[in-house]
């Protein structure tokens, strides 16, 4: 009987461990299996997908001449710069510069006459001015023409011998173009000497400059310019 009962535990003994191994190789095999499902689903995938940065269109090409891992390339929007606009032709300056004590570069002693005037011509013949002429009193400085067209304050004359545009700044600093019948702003015979281009004389604070487009002249903040085709006052 002992013998008997022995041989029975020995077999009780090889069941449970046969069964212990069948239990371990039945947990490998679920670790085995759980680690490889960690795949991603679908459902991880489209995530992953829509997580991805999108290609920038400043990036640098694929070296391999493909379009990269990132998708296909993005072309940047053309931007179109409007050129500026450019201003329209305005043409000459309203309003001249005015002349000034640094500018003068003649001697008004040289343009002097009797009584402290001063005249001069421009060197087209066309322009006569003076500096407190004495056959236009309370006059600072003003100039006649032989020919000229209607000022900017409406002053209309006949360019005629006895009817002549002229323009003058007086000692209340007004400027008042005018018709005139004689030579206010001749000086004596033969005539005043020339003011040549870009001269420019001074007497008493009124200045004058002698450009091709015309005689400036300025006293103060008052001026004029006048030639054939210019007679305006400012």
């Amino acid at each position: 009987m002992h013998t008997a009962a022995t041989g029975e535990d020995e077999r009780m003994r090889q069941v449970r461990n046969i069964v212990a191994m069948c239990a371990l190789v039945a947990a490998t095999t679920l670790g085995t299996t759980a680690c490889g499902s960690e795949e991603p689903t679908n459902t991880d995938a489209a995530l992953v997908t829509s997580a991805a940065p999108a290609p920038s269109a400043g990036g640098s090409p694929d070296m391999g001449g493909g379009t990269g891992t990132d998708g296909p390339a993005v072309e940047a929007p053309e931007v179109v710069t409007p050129a500026p606009e450019q201003p329209a032709d305005a043409g000459p300056a309203a309003v001249p510069p005015a002349p000034n004590r640094d500018d003068v570069n003649v001697d008004a002693r040289d343009f002097e006459e009797a009584g402290s005037q001063y005249f001069f011509q421009s060197p087209s013949g066309n322009v006569f001015c003076g500096f407190n002429s004495s056959n236009a009193p309370g006059t600072i400085v003003g100039c006649q023409v032989r020919y000229s067209v209607p000022g900017n304050t409406g002053r209309e004359c006949l360019n005629t011998e006895n009817n002549t545009y002229g323009v003058q700044i007086r000692q209340d600093d007004t400027v008042e173009q005018i018709c005139t019948n004689q030579g206010i702003f001749f000086g004596g015979y033969p005539g005043p000497r020339l003011l040549e281009y870009g001269q420019v004389i001074g007497v008493t604070g009124a200045f004058c400059r002698s450009t091709e487009a015309g005689i400036i002249c300025y006293s103060g903040d008052s001026g004029f310019m006048i030639s054939r085709d210019v007679n305006i006052a400012f």
